[in-house]
């Protein structure tokens, strides 16, 4: 029986499937060859089927320091920030709770609120919150 005639060995299959999976992770198939065909179908799937849920997608309003959040510096109560009331009311109804989100979001990580303090404006309305943290 001759190299070309015999059949594939049970350890030549692992193997072919190693390269196979192998060309499929370093992407080395041509287009239009069924290995190319499954990868684009797998990728399909994976964009289709995925939950939104994973990706926590979720519309933050001009998540930025500047304008909305400035950063006043610390004092014996903490770092303390003036938030925009429009910015907290976009995030939650209660300013504690939106101060919260709003800073971790802005800041990276987690913060402790120590106090907050409405500040009005001109026409008598609350335009700002100051807000101590502790990080």
């Amino acid at each position: 029986m001759t190299e070309q005639n015999r059949a594939p060995t049970a350890a030549s299959w692992p193997r072919r499937v190693g390269r196979t999976l192998k060309g499929f992770v370093l992407w080395e198939y041509e287009r239009g060859s069924w290995q190319y065909d499954v990868m684009v179908a797998l990728i399909v799937v994976f964009v289709l089927f995925t939950p939104a849920r994973y990706f926590h997608n979720q519309p933050v309003y001009q998540e930025r320091l500047g304008g909305d959040i400035v950063r006043l510096g610390a004092d014996s109560h903490g770092d303390r920030y003036r938030v925009s009331a429009e910015l907290l009311a976009s995030y939650h109804t209660e300013p504690r709770q939106a101060a919260e989100q709003v800073l971790a979001a802005n800041l990276g990580h987690p913060v402790t609120i120590i106090r907050i303090q409405a500040i009005e404006g001109a026409e008598g309305e609350v335009a700002w919150y100051d807000v101590w943290v502790r990080q």
